[in-house]
């Protein structure tokens, strides 16, 4: 009598399941990461963009004359701002014109319009890279305004 050897391994349908099955997790892995990634630059971007914020109230409070909030070029706003020494007020802000804000940049760089008339009136628009739809908002629509009378503004200054 001769004794029969059985062939052990996987089938050729086996294997492909296998790699399909590997292959859905994968892509499920992928999606979920870019969805924490989109949420975190998120997160870092309003956390930064609430420091800038505080930073122009600090600085409308200690400047008693001239302009109520800083203006000009996106340089001498940004040394403006980093000038505010309030102990709780932490972190470099960086402004930029329009241009300037992308989303390499966006979660630490910001642009903003300031109120220029009428005189009396003051106030700001800050404007963010938004993570969600991968823009800027437009000119007009900003995500933050702020300032003691900002609605009464009839002129606003983008940084140049």
């Amino acid at each position: 009598m001769t004794k029969q050897t059985k062939n052990r391994g996987f089938t050729i349908v086996e294997l492909l399941i296998v790699i399909v099955v590997i292959a859905i997790l994968a892509a499920i892995t992928i999606v979920a990461y870019n969805g924490i990634q989109t949420r975190a630059n998120v997160s870092a971007t309003q956390g930064n963009v609430t420091i800038l914020q505080k930073k122009m109230e600090a600085y409308n409070a200690a400047n008693t004359t001239g302009a109520s909030y800083p203006s000009g070029t996106a340089a001498a706003v940004t040394t403006a701002l980093n000038g505010v020494t309030e102990s709780n007020l932490g972190g470099s802000i960086v402004l930029a014109a329009r241009a300037g804000v992308t989303a390499a940049t966006g979660k630490n760089t910001f642009t903003m319009d300031v109120c220029t008339a009428p005189a009396a009136a003051t106030g700001y628009r800050i404007y963010y890279w938004d993570y969600s739809t991968n823009s800027l908002p437009a000119a007009g629509s900003p995500q933050i305004t702020g300032g003691t009378n900002g609605t009464a503004c009839t002129t606003w200054t983008a940084l140049t």
